[in-house]
């Protein structure tokens, strides 16, 4: 986490509250049109979409 923050830091300054997406983890497959995503932290919802 640190490398992550350390080199995205290089090209932008970040913020309380933004998100580095880093890609999938293993077993996870791609998300394709019709699947409904959904991004939880601490319970609280943060992301609701359906992918079109």
């Amino acid at each position: 986490v640190h490398r992550i923050l350390s080199e995205v830091s290089k090209f932008i300054t970040l913020k309380k509250g933004d998100f580095i997406y880093t890609g999938t983890p293993a077993g996870v497959g791609p998300i394709k049109s019709g699947d409904h995503l959904e991004a939880y932290i601490e319970g609280k919802k943060l992301l609701d979409c359906k992918i079109c």
